[in-house]
């Protein structure tokens, strides 16, 4: 029986490492990670832009293959925002954490929100990110995880709205480093309006869903009800045009 497991095991995952292995015959190798992937120096570069720098760590070879196939790193990139006189921002910086949105598009715009803790948080309840989507519309599911040095945690507990949408993720326990990224894909046209909002305070799944989409909410994103009003941090959205 365990050899007929280990089989069917070597079926599923060969195709991705022979795909894998056929993306590495004319690849000029900038850097290798603990799974063995290997990157150039361009998909290096961009995956620091569009993701984070340091994310490259935790790519897995079936993760590397979907950042191939998914061919955003041909798409028309843009990440943080450094021209002040724009009215809207793609980065904010605040005392314990910041946020980022990216966009990469062709027919459609691939999204990554990255909120970067710059210390430990004290609480490790329940946050929430999402987004207030004004003239676009969500094309996939969002995946949403929190990482930390030594673990990660992923959540589908989506909520859903006409004009947007919140995913309430746990955060690990344990680690440091703590991240957390969201990517997903919108229809060209019209703003995302992203949030990341962290409970200062523990609180359950389901008041952590207490909560419509508006543009007048917590980050241009969340308004909250109930308990969540006096939870959650607060923190300012970014936004970008897509």
């Amino acid at each position: 029986m365990k050899k007929i497991r280990y089989v069917i095991l070597m079926l599923i995952i060969m195709p991705f490492i022979n795909v894998y292995a056929k993306n590495l015959e004319s690849k000029d190798i900038y850097y290798i990670n603990g799974y063995n992937v290997e990157f150039t120096k361009e998909e290096y570069d961009f995956i620091s832009q569009f993701y984070w720098e340091g994310y490259q760590d935790k790519m897995t070879v079936i993760d590397y293959q979907d950042f191939v196939d998914s061919n955003i790193i041909n798409g028309e990139i843009e990440t943080i925002n450094l021209n002040p006189i724009m009215s809207r921002d793609t980065t904010i910086s605040e005392p314990n954490k910041t946020l980022k949105i990216s966009k990469s598009c062709s027919t459609n715009c691939a999204i990554s929100v990255v909120a970067t803790w710059k210390s430990t948080p004290t609480t490790k309840s329940y946050d929430v990110i999402g987004a207030y989507l004004n003239k676009t519309k969500l094309i996939t599911n969002p995946i949403t995880k929190a990482y930390t040095s030594s673990s990660t945690n992923t959540s589908s507990e989506i909520k859903k709205d006409t004009n947007g949408f919140g995913v309430s993720i746990l955060l690990p326990s344990s680690g440091t480093n703590y991240i957390v990224n969201q990517t997903y894909y919108v229809s060209k046209g019209g703003t995302v309006y992203a949030s990341y909002q962290h409970a200062k305070n523990s609180i359950s799944l389901a008041n952590s869903k207490k909560y419509t989409i508006s543009s007048s909410g917590y980050g241009s994103v969340f308004k909250f009800s109930g308990t969540g009003i006096n939870v959650y941090d607060q923190m300012n959205g970014v936004s970008i045009t897509v």
